[in-house]
């Protein structure tokens, strides 16, 4: 069987790795190959805060898919010697207004109640913590969530691909002009080049570029369009300089989202700023607004000494109701699209192998069709 991966973030790297080695086993050989025009890793799964949870408990079906995925996440990084790219460190995050208080404690009783590590704790806890960080006012409702992390993305999506490689999967540097067909049938993709490539199965792994990929041959997706003016899509992280031992695991505060890397610098995001930056906000804007992070940054870490390294645009693919978009789109199409492709990406990789090779039905995965709209 020949698979062609458009896409080689989090979700086309963890494909191309379980594909790969799911094929070993299968009666036929699999074929691989994964196509990206940019570095794998180098989109949202690299330029995003990476965060791992299933922190949200309205949903229970899907709450129960994403703790599934951080086992997942486990599991691999049992396989890589639990690298330096995965980090469960935790997560903190506190609210100090009265309705995001009650919220706040609301969630973290829900979550305890379905077996999720959630608890409140104290200013002394935070302060034992994370021991850099300002106390928040004294009303705050503190919440910690012990299994949560994040995986720094480049590097994890690098990881996966080499072991993909190493067992017989080609990653190549090309820019898909479009999809082919033959009647119903995608057979395969032709570059930019103008080469076509042959396949049995085409997976449409390539984030909030998909619409573009899938329009093509005249599909949709129910994703929203990055492009437009005041999309929700692009949001802004801002990378710091060298900040070592200022924060232990990942803070969500109430005007700041921030995690350290690899390299120990800070990733730096706010909810209110994402909302002044669209695909066609320039440059120095976005410098402005990161200078405003690390303003944020330093009142809640007193000891930050840091400058903004990079300002960037995230552009996270945003499907209408916040929910996956898996499964065949057509004969020889197989698209996964999702938010939270870092969470999700290595476990859906492992249920969706199987509904491609050995043509399973992952009843799990039933409520994520793309044709439910």
């Amino acid at each position: 069987m020949r698979i062609i991966i458009v896409g080689a973030g989090i979700i086309g790297a963890a494909l191309a790795d379980r594909l790969v080695h799911d094929g070993l086993a299968a009666s036929s050989p699999v074929q691989i190959t994964v196509i990206d025009d940019h570095p794998p890793g180098s989109g949202t799964s690299g330029t995003s805060l990476a965060w791992l949870n299933a922190n949200d408990p309205s949903d229970l079906a899907y709450h129960s898919l994403r703790v599934a995925a951080l086992r997942t996440w486990q599991e691999l990084a049992a396989g890589f010697s639990n690298p330096a790219w995965y980090r469960p460190v935790g997560n903190i995050t506190w609210a100090t207004a009265a309705s995001a208080r009650k919220r706040l404690a609301a969630r973290v009783n829900a979550l305890a109640a379905h077996n999720y590590p959630a608890r409140l704790i104290t200013e002394a806890q935070l302060q034992h913590l994370e021991p850099a960080a300002r106390r928040p006012a004294p009303e705050a409702v503190i919440a910690h969530y012990p299994g949560e992390g994040y995986a720094d993305g480049i590097p994890a999506v690098q990881a996966l691909l080499d072991r993909a490689s190493r067992a017989g999967a080609t990653v190549l540097k090309e820019q898909v002009a479009r999809l082919i067909s033959r009647g119903s049938q995608v057979t395969g993709v032709r570059l930019a080049s103008g080469q076509d490539l042959v396949a049995d199965v085409t997976i449409c792994a390539a984030g909030w570029r998909s619409p573009i990929l899938l329009a093509t041959i005249g599909l949709q997706l129910a994703l929203a369009d990055a492009t437009e003016p005041r999309s929700p899509a692009p949001c802004l992280i801002a990378t710091t300089t060298s900040a070592p031992g200022m924060v232990t695991g990942l803070l969500h505060t109430p005007d700041l989202y921030l995690r350290s890397t690899i390299g120990q610098r800070l990733l730096l995001e706010a909810s209110d700023l994402d909302t002044d930056i669209d695909m066609t906000t320039p440059q120095p804007h976005l410098d402005e607004l990161a200078a405003e992070l690390l303003d944020r940054a330093r009142r809640l870490l007193p000891g930050l000494n840091a400058r903004i390294a990079q300002a960037k645009r995230c552009v996270r693919p945003l499907p209408t109701d916040d929910r996956p978009l898996i499964g065949w789109q057509q004969e020889g199409l197989y698209t996964v699209v999702t938010h939270s492709g870092m969470t999700l990406g290595p476990h859906l990789a492992r249920l969706t192998s199987r509904e491609i090779l050995a043509d399973e039905t992952a009843e799990v995965l039933a409520a994520y069709r793309p044709g439910r709209f």
